[in-house]
């Protein structure tokens, strides 16, 4: 799907992927949600954060500090 990006962080609430993504942003750190919806019922799934390979132990830090990890 994305080459050289790294999945950083999963939860099956799309609000606090979005959350996350918006910490990273505001550090300075791109991001890309991909949204997993489950095949049966649709509001169920998960959401996945990416960030580029060599920013992943960055946006790592940021999302400890700030309490997503």
């Amino acid at each position: 799907m994305l080459e050289n990006w790294v999945k950083i962080f999963v939860h099956k609430e799309l609000l606090q992927v979005k959350l996350a993504e918006d910490i990273l942003k505001q550090n300075n750190i791109e991001s890309h949600i991909a949204s997993k919806p489950d095949s049966v019922i649709q509001p169920l799934g998960e959401a996945v954060l990416y960030v580029p390979k060599e920013k992943g132990e960055a946006a790592l830090d940021v999302l400890k500090k700030n309490d997503f990890l």
